[in-house]
């Protein structure tokens, strides 16, 4: 009788097992998703979303969703994570939260991401003389589980996303309004280059404007400002300078042509279509020297000696 109950529960168990597989075999098949796994969790890639971009860095955050498709729960434990980016490795990090998942459970983590420019330029560029729109951006994710059978779990995730161009901020060129031995009032031409194929709005662009290491100039460009998709914008910033605060640097630039260097800042948060770059934070910046902005330089200086 014993014998008999035991090989009962041995034969329900098998057909457990035995069903489970079937029910995973059918589910493998009918998924679409190119990167599906049949036992081993699975990542999917839900968002990217850029929160800030710099000069010198991009920030970002991936939104992944772990799914445990086994039967049983098990704990991951702190993730280490690597981002490639058509096959350059872009960042090495650690995700250091444990995860519990429970049996055909999912869940949803943010990793910050944070690629600086150089990397990144490099790859658009090489896709720009390709002609390829769009960027593949490879995650691999290793972790170590309490699963007695199964330790270390190693997974892969690839997806194409449109290609990202940062914008461009450039000074180009000085207008001079008013001036006198004590300050001047200068209407500073910007440009901002969007090469994305989607346009870029801005509300209250801020800007900073220093004259060789002196004291920030600042103010806002009130309204929304619109740039359009794979073109150039210009922008008027209405500048006054006292030239006691800049030590008379600019004066003897002017009067004498000498070589004074300047730096200039905008910040914004972008308003877009697009969820990869909406709300995103933007620093643009650029610097150079004063007297290639001054094309009317020569009559300034006459001006002058009046």
């Amino acid at each position: 009788m014993i014998k008999k109950i035991l090989l009962t529960l041995l034969f329900l168990f098998i057909a457990i097992i035995a069903a489970f597989f079937i029910w995973r075999y059918v589910s493998y098949v009918r998924d679409k998703d190119p990167y599906k796994t049949f036992l081993v969790p699975r990542l999917e890639l839900s968002l990217v979303e850029i929160s800030s971009l710099t000069s010198e860095k991009t920030e970002m955050t991936a939104k992944m969703l772990i799914k445990n498709q086994m039967p049983l729960s098990f704990t991951a434990d702190s993730l280490q994570y690597r981002i490639f980016i058509n096959d350059v490795e872009v960042m090495k990090s650690r995700y250091k939260k444990s995860i519990t998942l429970k049996s055909d459970d999912s869940s949803l983590i943010s990793l910050p991401i944070t690629i600086f420019n150089h990397d990144l330029i490099s790859v658009l560029k090489s896709n720009e003389r390709k002609n390829i729109d769009s960027v593949e951006y490879r995650l691999e994710v290793s972790f170590y589980t309490d699963i007695v059978f199964r330790k270390n779990f190693n997974v892969n995730i690839k997806r194409l996303l449109p290609r990202f161009y940062i914008p461009e901020v450039k000074a180009e060129h000085i207008k001079i309004d008013s001036l006198n031995f004590s300050r001047a009032a200068i209407q500073l031409l910007v440009s901002i280059k969007n090469k994305n194929g989607f346009p870029l709005k801005s509300k209250n662009i801020a800007y900073e404007f220093s004259i060789e290491g002196n004291k920030w100039i600042k103010g806002i460009i009130p309204g929304i400002t619109d740039i359009k998709e794979k073109s150039v914008t210009e922008l008027q910033i209405p500048v006054r300078i006292s030239l006691k605060e800049v030590s008379k640097t600019l004066f003897d630039l002017l009067k004498k042509g000498s070589d004074v260097n300047y730096k200039l800042r905008l910040a914004c948060r972008i308003e877009s279509e697009n969820n990869m770059v909406r709300n995103t934070k933007v620093i643009l910046e650029n610097s150079g020297s004063v007297i290639s902005l001054m094309k009317d330089a020569k009559k300034i200086n006459r001006d002058l000696q009046k």
